[in-house]
């Protein structure tokens, strides 16, 4: 817990700097990457290449950030340190890490005012948030029992592997049937699981209790 407060105290103030600078300086860098490592150096580049973005309706003038990722467009909500990201789902939640990359990328784009705007009127509003809002419903796509065959399969595939990242770990169960689940909506079974029999650490699944 002394290590999430002393991060987000560090890239608040460091979000100030930057702000009032109006730009990122190479010591700024050097102690962004000693706190966040490679989320750093991905959120940078995400800002670089322009998938930060800042959705400003009108007449309402509601903003919604939107941060492009690897399997699509993940919602932030600052105020609140939410992301829509898997890696938020099983790392941030439970305490692995303090911010994704995308938290990261949001608040840095927002000091350095380097993200793409998007202005649209109140109309498409709700079109597109029931679009960001899709991934978050696929947690409901089997029946119970199917999701307890799911965690029967990833826990013989762990038994056998040892450790996985979700990604490997997702083509191995697909090859079983299971084709329309998405790493997001795995992940969201392990955790689930009232048994306890799965935890990621560091980005790596691994089996904590057998069945019995």
């Amino acid at each position: 817990m002394e290590q999430t407060v002393t991060e987000n105290e560090a890239i608040d103030r460091i979000y100030q700097e930057i702000q009032q600078a109006g730009n990122i300086s190479n010591d700024q860098k050097n102690r962004l990457t000693e706190l966040f490592g490679n989320r750093f150096q991905s959120a940078l580049k995400a800002i670089d290449v322009g998938k930060v973005k800042k959705y400003l309706f009108h007449p309402s003038e509601r903003i919604v950030w939107i941060v492009v990722g690897k399997e699509g467009d993940y919602q932030i909500l600052p105020r609140v340190g939410f992301c829509s990201c898997n890696d938020f789902y099983f790392r941030v939640i439970s305490h692995e890490a303090t911010l994704c990359y995308h938290l990261i990328a949001q608040k840095l784009a927002e000091a350095l005012k380097k993200f793409i705007l998007i202005e649209n009127s109140d109309e498409a509003y709700g079109p597109l948030m029931d679009d960001w809002r899709k991934i978050q419903s696929e947690t409901r796509r089997l029946p119970i029992g199917e999701v307890e065959n799911v965690r029967k399969i990833v826990e013989i595939i762990l038994s056998e592997e040892g450790e996985l990242p979700i990604s490997p770990l997702l083509e191995e169960v697909k090859k079983t049937g299971f084709n329309s689940l998405t790493t997001r909506h795995l992940s969201s079974i392990m955790i689930a699981d009232k048994r306890k029999r799965f935890k990621c650490k560091q980005g790596l699944w691994i089996l904590v209790k057998a069945s019995v």
